[in-house]
């Protein structure tokens, strides 16, 4: 089951022949995957201190995370 037979072109004809050694996309690791959790006091990457503490700028066109300071 090939998805690109009967479909004219170069690359189709290019890529019936790679799938055939290839096949379909692997998706995923392998093994299910619990849903993720997010840290119930996360801390700045930045500065070490917790998030709560600090603000987000977001009026301009980058978003601004700004730390606190001593």
């Amino acid at each position: 089951m090939n998805p690109f037979d009967g479909k004219p072109g170069l690359y189709n004809r290019i890529n019936r022949a790679i799938y055939s050694f290839t096949g379909p996309a692997h998706v995923g690791i392998g093994r299910p995957e619990e849903p993720y959790v997010a840290p119930a006091d996360p801390v700045c990457p930045l500065c070490g201190r917790p998030m709560a503490q600090h603000s987000i700028d977001r009026s301009g066109e980058r978003t601004q995370l700004h730390c606190p300071r001593d």
